[in-house]
């Protein structure tokens, strides 16, 4: 069975996306952010990966500075 990650943990990792919300960039292929995630850089904590692996943000390894990512898209922004 896969490691989940537990409800305050969510919930904290919640409020703290959703206040990156509004600042999300549009697709430029969809053209529009209803898909985007925040794209998060740098070496993640165990809960931040769990978090990433439930789709609510994108890891975008230690170099690369994205904004964002398209769900539907399926790229970098």
């Amino acid at each position: 069975m896969a490691e989940k990650l537990n409800d305050d943990k969510r919930k904290e990792f919640h409020e703290y996306y959703q206040k990156q919300r509004d600042k999300l960039p549009i697709c430029p292929t969809c053209q529009t952010n209803d898909y985007v995630i925040p794209s998060v850089r740098g070496k993640p904590s165990h809960d931040l990966l769990l978090y990433a692996q439930e789709g609510y943000v994108k890891l975008s390894g230690c170099t690369q500075g994205y904004k964002g990512w398209c769900k539907k898209c399926q790229q970098f922004l």
